[in-house]
């Protein structure tokens, strides 16, 4: 038992990436396929392992990075490591790969782990793909108690054991809910979850979801070779088609007023009044970007809403 003044905090030192990582954590990256999870992996692990700021996130802790990978042989990770223009130092970066098998058993390679976190320093240890490595236990993907009781447990037991922290890459189902049990997302301490947009391939929505650090929610860009960016001038209502839509609505109209209710059913906006009003909130600069000026005030019957629409300014473009 241990009072309130003897409990201690989280410092700067047990943080490996500010706002997203802390040491000897287990995290979740997962998207659906072909979003690009295996290259914001390696962007990832280029950023600890060479002390580069990820996607505006300060790199407080590097570290070597070692990288299991199931998806790729040592060639092609090459090849898209020269693709995103990533280089390592000596000793900064490690790959175990399949080695054509047809998964990875970890107890096999446990001692380069061991390897890697005793001899070479190494804090960071990316699993690629969670379904291709095999822990040596029997466990249902579909299965709450399973995953919880069996496949995490397993899986911190690693990171504490080496003192290690543990990113592991996985799949979205249809629904945008990760593979198989809810209990990935309850047992990790936190989760980075991708979905391309449905406009766009090329702008993809980040979502962190965290236990030691605030949610955050970012667009990034994916240039041509790959590389992940946080967008930039109007990239959210590209992004966000309840933007989109309302913008286009507001423009049509010109000048109104309405409360979240009528707009969302006026202009068949695909959202709940909660998150609208979390948007109109949040995105105020923007929409004067964009020309529309909204104010709000009250009645006796509730909070209304006016816009004025003016067409945007060109002269900076």
């Amino acid at each position: 038992m241990k009072a309130f003044e003897e409990l201690k905090e989280t410092t700067k030192k047990d943080i490996i990436i500010d706002g997203i990582m802390r040491s000897k954590g287990v995290y979740l990256l997962v998207s659906k396929p072909k979003v690009g999870k295996s290259l914001f992996a390696l962007q990832l692990a280029n950023s600890i392992a060479n002390n580069k700021a990820f996607l505006g996130h300060e790199i407080l802790k590097p570290s070597p990075v070692l990288y299991i990978t199931t998806e790729l042989s040592d060639s092609q990770l090459k090849d898209r490591c020269n693709l995103l223009g990533i280089s390592f130092e000596k000793n900064e970066f490690f790959v175990i790969d399949r080695d054509e098998k047809q998964s990875i058993n970890f107890m096999d390679i446990e001692y380069q782990v061991k390897e890697f976190a005793e001899e070479l320093n190494g804090r960071i240890l990316i699993l690629d793909m969670l379904k291709d490595i095999d822990f040596n236990i029997s466990y249902d993907i579909n299965s709450y108690q399973d995953i919880s009781q069996k496949l995490m447990p397993k899986i911190r037991s690693y990171a504490d054991k080496y003192n290690l922290t543990i990113l592991f890459v996985h799949h979205l189902n249809k629904l945008g809910k990760t593979l198989g049990s809810t209990g990935f997302d309850a047992v990790v301490d936190g989760i980075i979850r991708l979905s391309k947009n449905s406009f766009d391939d090329n702008i993809i929505k980040m979502e962190i979801i965290n236990r030691d650090f605030p949610d955050e929610e970012e667009y990034l860009h994916k240039d041509k070779n790959q590389v992940f960016s946080i967008t930039k001038d109007n990239a959210l209502e590209i992004a966000n088609p309840v933007i989109v839509a309302f913008v286009k609505y507001a423009i049509r109209e010109k000048k109104f007023d309405f409360t979240i209710s009528e707009i969302i059913n006026k202009a068949n906006l695909m959202c709940t009044p909660t998150q609208l009003g979390k948007l109109l909130n949040t995105q105020k600069d923007l929409l004067e970007q964009e020309g529309l000026h909204i104010s709000k005030y009250r009645t006796t019957e509730g909070r209304m809403y006016h816009i004025d629409y003016e067409e945007p300014s060109l002269e900076n473009e």
